[in-house]
């Protein structure tokens, strides 16, 4: 994970973060990561705004990738998930 504070900044915007719960929320209901255009539709957001917040997030370790001929399944980061959880219970711990 690159850092609380890349992950911090990486949910800051509020269409980020609206892509980063699509793509959390479909995880709990489907074996496979949402594609991109998938995540369009339910955003009501264009290709290019959904490539490059999907890219923000996985740069900050908040989104897996996973390309399957030409569709890229996008699915949450088990370790992002688990240093969002670690902080949430001890802000103050360093390690988080």
């Amino acid at each position: 994970m690159a850092g609380v504070t890349a992950v911090f900044k990486a949910l800051s915007n509020p269409n980020r973060l609206e892509v980063y719960r699509i793509i959390t929320r479909a995880a709990a209901r489907r074996k496979q990561g949402l594609t991109i255009e998938e995540i369009c539709r339910e955003a009501r957001m264009k290709q290019p705004a959904v490539s490059h917040h999907v890219a923000r997030l996985a740069a900050a370790g908040l989104v897996d990738r996973t390309k399957s001929r030409w569709w890229v399944h996008c699915t949450p980061s088990k370790e992002g998930l688990a240093a969002l959880r670690a902080f949430a219970r001890d802000p103050a711990d360093r390690r988080s």
